[in-house]
């Protein structure tokens, strides 16, 4: 499991679409397809490797005016979804 110092990356041969109200990740190589909402498509966004989960989790309490408690426990919530089904690179 990530800290809140990790830095999450996204698999770079995953395809993602974005939508009006969230994001569509497609894994390929598993034949999954991942429906994200509006918070969990910002977070994915985020998952660059220039971000720690904290940063992530500030950057969104400022975008999306929530607290920034609730914000952590979005990131990491999505992170960690995003880890269980393999979407992130291994750490």
């Amino acid at each position: 499991m990530m800290n809140e110092s990790s830095t999450p990356i996204v698999r770079e041969e995953l395809q993602y679409r974005e939508l009006n109200d969230g994001g569509v990740v497609y894994d390929t190589s598993a034949e999954r397809i991942h429906t994200l909402n509006l918070t969990a498509a910002y977070i994915w966004n985020c998952c660059d490797g220039s971000r720690n989960l904290l940063q992530i989790a500030s950057e969104l309490h400022q975008h999306a005016n929530v607290p920034l408690d609730k914000a952590l426990d979005d990131v990491r919530e999505a992170i960690r979804y995003f880890q269980n089904e393999g979407l992130l690179h291994s750490q």
